[in-house]
């Protein structure tokens, strides 16, 4: 099997995918979560297989697909969209929690909110080590 053929089916298996999950969301149904679960799982050999083909299977006529001022702007606004993301994620929770006394029902979200942020803090510290322990 060739390399565009196979492309042609990971996009045509990745939208039904999507479309399983989101349906499954939308419509509560457990089922087509599951069955969308099972086809990540059936196709996941055949990407393993093709790993190393993975770049050049969408790539697409041998361009250039970014360089490093691309590279550079993407991790840059990564980080920022990312610190921007977990400070208003953390003020909404502060509030949320501080709200306790007159909107009680919301305390648990805004406790579910300050986990969050603190789990994507604490991944972004973890990356960050392990991305400067690795390439320097």
């Amino acid at each position: 099997m060739n390399l565009k053929t196979l492309r042609n089916i990971l996009i045509i298996v990745s939208a039904i995918q999507t479309v399983l999950w989101v349906s499954g969301l939308i419509l509560a149904n457990v089922t087509l979560v599951v069955l969308a679960l099972i086809i990540t799982i059936a196709i996941l050999p055949v990407v393993y297989i093709h790993r190393d083909d993975i770049k050049e299977m969408f790539q697409r006529d041998d361009k250039i697909v970014e360089d490093e001022r691309t590279q550079l702007i993407n991790e840059k606004s990564s980080t920022i969209t990312l610190g921007a993301f977990i400070g208003v994620i953390i003020y909404v929770g502060l509030i949320m929690v501080s709200l306790r006394n007159v909107y009680p029902q919301y305390l648990f979200t805004g406790y579910v909110l300050l986990i969050t942020a603190l789990f994507g803090l604490i991944l972004s510290i973890i990356s960050r080590i392990y991305y400067k322990w690795r390439y320097l």
